[in-house]
């Protein structure tokens, strides 16, 4: 089996088997990696592959973002909803932007709410904060 193969065996089973604050934590994981990595292409001018990158770290955040539960997250769905929102929009033109800095930005929010679940599944993997927001598919996540 190829490296490539094995990661992507690797990922599924992660994700097959995680909890649900695992499988939002992940979803972070891999949006910031994309990001990251579009980054890279773009300083390159390797705007094709770094677009594919961009198009992921898109499809996680729309499955974030419809996977929002607004009757049980109340302000905290609606909120996530305007960061997600804000985050789409960013990514839309950011392959058009000869500066890069933005991706460092996102990277950051993406981060920051990535700690904040990290915090919420350390204290309490059962909360009831989190059934509003945990997106209700991930194969974007993958």
């Amino acid at each position: 089996m190829i490296p490539e193969q094995v990661s992507n065996l690797y990922s599924q089973t992660a994700i097959q088997t995680a909890d649900p604050l695992q499988l939002i934590i992940l979803c972070y994981d891999a949006a910031i990696s994309d990001l990251k990595q579009a980054k890279e292409l773009h300083q390159k001018s390797a705007m094709n592959e770094a677009y594919r990158s961009i198009r992921h770290a898109q499809d996680i955040v729309t499955e974030l973002l419809v996977g929002l539960d607004y009757e049980r997250g109340g302000d905290i769905a609606r909120d996530l909803n305007r960061i997600y929102n804000f985050i789409m929009r960013q990514l839309i033109g950011i392959n058009s932007r000869k500066d890069v800095a933005l991706y460092d930005d996102l990277v950051k929010i993406l981060a920051n709410l990535r700690d904040g679940w990290q915090g919420i599944k350390l204290t309490s993997a059962k909360s009831s904060i989190t059934g509003g927001m945990l997106p209700r598919q991930w194969r974007a996540c993958a």
